[in-house]
């Protein structure tokens, strides 16, 4: 049975997380190194797969410095983070963004897969 994902109201930047607040006033924190470490770009996606090399992403994702990335939203489905530094090139789902905020797995146990569906 899948939660009926809520309209994300407002996605307020901080220096090193976001704080997201939904209709229903809910409000969740969610670092910067988490939701790059979650980025679902096929670079990074991959490298979630196996332990070893998801400590590996981990890794390099926490040696960037701390900043603000700067955010577009992709449609009325997704949002967009730029950095300076890393990658910048993942499409974030309103779902995968929900999900973060729940601490749940954004990959939803799922691993990635390249080519056609």
């Amino acid at each position: 049975m899948s939660t009926e994902l809520p309209t994300l109201k407002k996605l307020e930047r901080k220096t090193t997380e976001m704080v997201l607040t939904y209709e229903n006033d809910s409000s969740y924190v969610v670092s910067y190194d988490d939701l790059r470490h979650a980025c679902p770009c096929a670079k990074c996606s991959p490298m979630r797969n196996e332990d070893e090399t998801s400590k590996i992403l981990r890794r390099q994702v926490e040696a960037h410095p701390p900043e603000k990335p700067q955010v577009r939203t992709i449609g009325k489905y997704a949002l967009a983070f730029e950095w300076q530094t890393g990658c910048s090139s993942g499409i974030y789902r309103f779902e995968r963004i929900y999900d973060l905020a729940l601490r749940k797995d954004p990959d939803r146990g799922k691993p990635y897969v390249h080519g056609v569906w």
